[in-house]
């Protein structure tokens, strides 16, 4: 269940993102951001149900070179545990069970005159089953972009993501990087968390109530990770996509520091097991799948 998604649009904007310090602050930038969520039991079209639980943590550190520069390091922890229901298809054979994701990457922006604003972020992730080879999970990635501040209310621009994938071909896949301040109190813009995720999505953010931020949002995900040596598949390659749409609600409980609860579904989710060599053995469609949890950020 690749559903960090969720926690990374409703936490506030990762170092890559986030604002330089204000003048007399320390140029350093410290935060910590995590959450669990929960993928209630759905059903696949060849049999079978499965249900996911995905807790992730996240911490890093940037450096304000200028008002609108910084370089940072983050360092990331994901786990996934699976559980599939059934005698037929895909969860007949048990495919994977829980998952664990390293990752690292080194947020870079920099700002180009009065109007242009450009980051880009290098990662490396290792992604495998428990028992299975890391040396065999390891994939790199890389997301970048620039924005162009058309107004005070509006900033715009195009953003590119590219993966390397086990045991498949590059991922490559179009970002659009906007921050539209519609009204005093409603935003349209990229979601936050890029080192965090894989794949595009937008989110629409209200802040009527105070010290409150109502969210709608989606992403398109993908996500490829190692089998175990000795499971269904041994070295094999597991795959989930999906179309996430959430809602959440996230209290600012003091400067730099939120809490967030949400809800969604998850649509068109599809399910693949492959061979060492990346082979298709099997693949299987699941019904829209809803989702509840929570997250928190803290910047310091």
């Amino acid at each position: 269940m690749r559903l960090f998604f969720a926690l990374a649009f409703v936490a506030a904007s990762t170092a890559v993102l986030a604002q330089p310090s204000g003048e007399g602050q320390s140029p350093w930038q410290t935060f910590i951001e995590g959450g669990v969520v929960h993928q209630i039991d759905t059903d696949l079209d060849e049999g079978g149900s499965y249900s996911a639980t995905r807790a992730s943590i996240e911490a890093g550190l940037a450096f304000a070179t200028g008002p609108r520069d910084s370089i940072g390091v983050s360092l990331g922890y994901t786990r996934d545990d699976y559980r599939f229901d059934g005698s037929l298809g895909l969860a007949g054979r048990d495919p994977w069970g829980s998952l664990h994701e390293y990752r690292v990457s080194v947020p870079w922006r920099k700002g180009f005159g009065e109007r242009i604003n450009a980051f880009a972020l290098p990662s490396l992730r290792w992604s495998a089953e428990s028992g299975g080879d890391l040396g065999d999970a390891m994939t790199a990635g890389l997301i970048a972009g620039a924005n162009y501040r058309v107004s005070d209310r509006l900033s715009i621009g195009p953003g590119i993501g590219v993966f390397d994938e086990i045991e498949d071909s590059v991922n490559v896949f179009p970002i659009l990087l906007i921050d539209w301040q519609i009204t005093e109190t409603l935003a349209l813009e990229t979601g936050g968390g890029l080192g965090a995720t894989r794949g595009p999505g937008l989110q629409l953010n209200s802040t009527a109530i105070e010290g409150w931020t109502l969210s709608l949002g989606g992403r398109y995900e993908t996500y490829r990770f190692r089998l175990d040596d000795d499971g269904a598949v041994p070295d094999g390659v597991g795959e989930e996509k999906g179309v996430a749409m959430f809602l959440a609600a996230s209290y600012r409980s003091s400067p730099g520091v939120s809490v967030s609860v949400l809800a969604g579904l998850e649509l068109d989710g599809k399910l693949r097991l492959e061979d060492s060599n990346g082979d298709k053995i099997l693949s299987d469609d699941a019904d829209p799948a809803p989702f509840v949890g929570f997250a928190f950020r803290a910047r310091f």
